[in-house]
């Protein structure tokens, strides 16, 4: 699904896929410096009051990703950490932070991942954002009782299975089978963070080294694994977390 603002207008063909340093330097910095952009097809909205499965309707453009310029505002009055709940949920970060620029970055660019629910208890989800705020700029509380950190950042939404999912639905049950409890561990807290352009129209990663089973979530959510197998007493120090055994077939 592509949205095209009302009156804009492109030529066959035309693509919006910006660098990092592109996004910087020819759109936030001219939109905080509040001079012309070369493409008016960012959306201007607050997009912490939306869970990001709203926000594509919202965007003038965009197939798999999307675009936006945002306010930021302050958790607490006189700090400094942003304010990252939105909508039904959260944003969390995830990674290092990015510089952009050189030899003297004028940008950096921050990979949150979006979770349903509150704290610390939320549900992961597939939506991912990548946040770009102007770097060395004055933070401090400019105006009394104001909760604003940034007048704008820039951030782009996509959803890394590629499409436009509400929630993802992660309960294991008793009747769940050795792979589907394979898949649900793999995705409960892996915080790899892939771009679209990685993955295929299943949604799934092209990568070769993306395996479908992550060695850390299988020890942290080893019970879990232990209850699906069928016992109590499993060896987990001969466990190998890249492969579910297949329960035994019994012969009668």
């Amino acid at each position: 699904m592509m949205k095209l603002g009302a009156d804009l207008q492109f030529p066959p063909g035309f693509r919006f896929h910006p660098t990092d340093e592109e996004l910087v330097l020819m759109y936030l910095c001219r939109k905080c410096a509040s001079q012309p952009i070369p493409a008016p097809i960012i959306t201007e909205l607050d997009l912490y009051r939306y869970d990001p499965w709203d926000l594509p309707a919202m965007a003038l453009y965009g197939e798999k990703e999307w675009y936006f310029f945002s306010p930021r505002d302050r958790k607490y009055p006189n700090g400094s950490r942003p304010n990252r709940a939105a909508g039904t949920g959260y944003w969390k970060a995830t990674g290092a932070d990015k510089p952009i620029g050189l030899p003297k970055p004028v940008g950096i660019k921050k990979a949150l991942v979006f979770y349903s629910g509150k704290p610390p208890n939320g549900e992961k989800t597939n939506w991912i954002m990548h946040e770009y705020r102007l770097a060395d700029v004055d933070r401090s509380v400019r105006k009394k009782n104001s909760l604003r950190l940034d007048d704008w950042v820039l951030c782009r939404i996509y959803n890394k299975k590629g499409v436009i999912e509400k929630r993802q639905i992660g309960i294991v049950n008793d009747t769940c089978s050795p792979e589907s409890a394979a898949r649900l561990v793999a995705g409960s807290d892996s915080e790899q963070v892939v771009s679209p352009e990685f993955t295929n129209s299943n949604g799934r990663s092209s990568n070769p080294l993306d395996f479908p089973f992550n060695y850390v979530d299988a020890i942290a959510d080893n019970d879990i694994v232990s209850r699906l197998l069928g016992g109590g007493n499993q060896m987990w120090s001969t466990f190998d977390p890249f492969v579910v055994r297949q329960p035994q077939q019994r012969t009668f």
